[in-house]
């Protein structure tokens, strides 16, 4: 935790600055576009060899999603570290973690941010194809589709958002500017806005811990606790419905759902309040 009290240097020997950033996240995007140009290129091979109903199967399998969303970011995580021994002469990832309290604070602050979060998103009116795309994606709760939602996307994102990305810009730029731009990225990362918004928002919160602590294992467990949560809601709203169900919904009480809103935000305050306080002085310990 010692390298919490450094400030940034403003200098170059950091990996990324903010345009190198962009530059990474656009790589991100043309691996994926290849690599699913690639897929629909086997699909229309499938078909001319009369094997049309297997190209299909292959395409639509949530395995098939799993491995190729993982290929992508090792192939752009390898980029990126690569790049960044370079700059920096290495490449050490913090994987430490806290006590439990401090595990449980930080459990509790994410779901309740996870759920003052939603009301805002609804604010956003969804068109029915792009809702016709996320109950395909969230209806699914086989093995896979969860595994590559509460498990893969942690530790792949959080190794490239977090990781990477603002461990090298919080060297380069001032925490909260530092903090707020990897937040940013990590919602244009989600190219839409109904993920967006809580992207922004969660990447706000898991900045701050990461700032703190620089643990990336503790930026994987908000990621992970945020995405169980959406997977455990999808589980119990969407397992057969035929449109996007809002979690206030589960309540059908504007009250109760009220209420749930007002704990969220106690929640969140409580925890932020006591991971100021509590991260603040590990750190100084730490250094002292």
């Amino acid at each position: 935790m010692e390298r919490t009290m450094q400030s940034f240097n403003n200098s170059t020997s950091a990996y990324p600055s903010l345009k190198q950033t962009w530059g990474l996240l656009f790589i991100t995007l043309l691996v994926a576009l290849f690599v699913n140009l690639l897929l629909l290129a086997v699909n229309q091979l499938s078909a001319a060899l009369g094997q049309s109903n297997w190209g299909q199967q292959f395409l639509s399998h949530s395995l098939t999603f799993l491995l190729t969303y993982i290929a992508i970011f090792v192939f752009i995580i390898w980029l990126g570290i690569r790049k960044k021994s370079r700059v920096e002469g290495g490449f050490a990832p913090d994987f430490s973690l806290p006590s439990i309290v401090v595990m449980l604070m930080i459990a509790f602050g994410t779901l309740g941010l996870y759920f003052l979060i939603d009301p805002v998103v609804e604010l956003i009116p969804m068109p029915k194809f792009v809702e016709r795309i996320f109950l395909e994606l969230l209806g699914d709760q086989d093995i896979w589709t969860v595994f590559a939602v509460v498990v893969a996307a942690p530790i792949c994102e959080e190794l490239l958002l977090r990781g990477i990305i603002l461990d090298g810009l919080l060297k380069l730029y001032p925490p909260k500017k530092a903090i707020i731009w990897s937040a940013l990225f990590f919602g244009f990362f989600h190219l839409n806005p109904w993920q967006f918004i809580p992207a922004v928002a969660i990447g706000i919160y898991i900045g701050w811990i990461y700032y703190r602590t620089r643990s990336l294992l503790l930026a994987m467990w908000i990621h992970f606790v945020a995405n169980g949560t959406g997977a455990l809601l999808g589980y119990v709203l969407l397992p057969e419905a035929d449109q996007m169900v809002p979690t206030r919904d589960l309540f059908q009480n504007d009250t109760l759902y009220a209420g749930l809103l007002v704990l969220s935000a106690i929640a969140l305050t409580i925890s932020i309040l006591y991971l100021a306080q509590k991260l603040k002085t590990e750190t100084t310990e730490a250094v002292g």
